[in-house]
């Protein structure tokens, strides 16, 4: 199993700026030798700096030696969520590099994304970037339908990290004998990846306490599954998911609905 194309969107800016967004993307597509496909637009309505933007990209993408293509939003008809989650479906996984200040509009962004999308969405802070393929990864399980698609989303990703962690917020959910997390790491063991497991204590929430254990145990990405537990305007998520989409994790971090 592997990675071989890639979506990812990228905001006008300066040239600084356009580099850093896009650079969580380019370190994957370079990985895996993927091909990537960068769609270059503003989340609102203004489109001023969208050529600049795009023509910058193009520039990184060729430089770092990268297969794909670089294009501006060619029609307003659609949000920008749903034209981005329209080419995150015809790749493996979309890659979203995340500004806390986008608010409202960000927010929908990664949202018709994760849960538009069907497929499993890198979501790296900005503030955090990721400069090379994470050694150390912890999986965050709770034996959820979406906890499943992460870790299979994730997959290339762990069989090429050095260790992962499965880790169970200890007070989170019971689980039945087939649902633990010592069980997942026999499957993923099978799929040549490195595993053990981790009981996680409960306190400031499910993500607090997985970020607590991945800050501990050195872990340079989170893998979840992300819950919607109200479509009403795509605003109102379950408490890891909702945590996640503020950047309460700081880490980059792989979701799947």
């Amino acid at each position: 199993m592997t990675i071989t194309t890639i979506a990812t969107h990228v905001r006008p800016g300066m040239a600084a700026e356009v580099e850093r967004r896009l650079g969580p993307a380019l370190t994957v597509a370079e990985a895996f030798g993927a091909w990537m496909a960068t769609l270059v637009f503003a989340i609102g309505d203004d489109a001023a700096g969208e050529a600049e933007a795009a023509a910058q990209a193009e520039a990184l993408v060729a430089r770092r030696g990268v297969r794909g293509e670089v294009r501006a939003r060619s029609s307003f008809a659609y949000g920008a969520g749903e034209v981005f989650a329209d080419q995150a479906r015809v790749s493996d996984l979309a890659v979203v590099s995340v500004d806390l200040a986008q608010g409202v509009a960000g927010r929908l962004l990664l949202s018709a994304a994760v849960f538009g999308s069907g497929r499993p969405v890198l979501v790296v802070p900005e503030t955090a970037g990721l400069a090379r393929h994470p050694k150390k990864v912890l999986v965050g399980w709770d034996a959820s339908p979406a906890a499943v698609r992460a870790v299979a989303g994730a997959l290339p990703f762990l069989q090429r990290a050095e260790e992962t962690v499965v880790a169970t917020v200890s007070e989170d959910k019971a689980l039945r004998p087939g649902q633990s997390g010592v069980e997942l790491t026999h499957l993923l063991a099978r799929h040549q990846v490195r595993a053990s497991f981790a009981a996680v204590p409960a306190g400031g929430g499910a993500l607090a306490a997985l970020v607590g254990a991945a800050r501990a145990q050195g872990a340079e990405m989170l893998v979840l599954g992300a819950v919607r537990h109200s479509p009403l305007h795509d605003l109102v998520f379950g408490s890891v998911t909702d945590a996640l989409f503020q950047g309460a994790g700081g880490l980059p971090c792989l979701v799947a609905a």
